[in-house]
């Protein structure tokens, strides 16, 4: 999606943010290691995440490739880590790779990520039109976001996960249609939000995520503080004029 300037300066107005730039496509630094492509993509994208984040609140826009996990399910791991002193289960995802328009997290992807080089890339969201989906009643299909709300679950393997700003590595790409679309497995934690600040058993949620998805990817409505009300924004963050 290549919005015009004053299309961004508009999203700038809207989020009210004073840390809100326009930012370059990449944010390379050195990696803290390698690690082997033999190994499977959920080893590996976990061994990215971090043990410890110390997260913050700097929103900026960038026209690069990402990956688009709005739509995705997440499989817990026994991994935690520890955003901002608190702790959280990490978890996994299928999620697709995009190019365009996204709002990423500065503090998050900033000036020393582990995630560097063709082989890894960032979790993020933006708005292309359309993007690979997974439903076990369709299989992979090519379909534009449908938001859609729900109540974060308590049953054992249900709750939400926060994708937004996390190490993804680049697997093998899923073909719909003929066509091959690339793909990345992708780290981050559950029941935390947009806010880096952690989500309780009970609260209303926004997703892209189908019906069946038991851990769907998405944003807790919030009620105060600087994001508040911005759930929908960050799932759906340049709709279409």
């Amino acid at each position: 999606m290549n919005l015009p300037t004053r299309r961004l300066a508009g999203t700038a107005a809207v989020l009210g943010l004073a840390a809100l730039a326009l930012a370059p496509a990449a944010q390379a630094a050195p990696a803290t290691g390698a690690i082997s492509a033999a190994i499977s993509p959920t080893t590996r994208a976990l061994a990215l995440m971090p043990l410890k984040i110390k997260a913050g609140l700097d929103i900026r826009m960038a026209y690069r490739r990402y990956a688009l996990c709005a739509a995705s399910n997440i499989t817990p791991s026994k991994k935690s880590t520890y955003i901002n002193g608190r702790k959280y289960q990490v978890g996994t995802g299928f999620c697709p790779i995009v190019k365009g328009w996204t709002i990423y997290n500065e503090t998050l992807q900033g000036t020393s990520p582990t995630v560097k080089g063709p082989s890894t890339i960032w979790s993020s969201f933006g708005e292309p039109s359309t993007f690979p989906q997974y439903s076990p009643d369709t299989g992979w299909t090519v379909a534009a976001g449908t938001g859609r709300t729900l109540v974060v679950g308590t049953a054992p393997n249900t709750g939400m996960a926060n994708f937004w700003g996390f190490p993804c590595v680049v697997t093998t790409p899923v073909t719909i249609g003929g066509v091959n679309y690339p793909m990345a497995m992708c780290a981050g934690p559950l029941m935390e939000n947009i806010n880096n600040g952690p989500v309780s058993a009970g609260a209303t949620m926004v997703t892209d995520a189908p019906e069946s998805a038991t851990i769907p990817v998405g944003g807790v409505k919030l009620s105060t503080g600087s994001l508040a009300g911005m759930e929908s924004f960050f799932l759906n963050p340049f709709p279409a004029s």
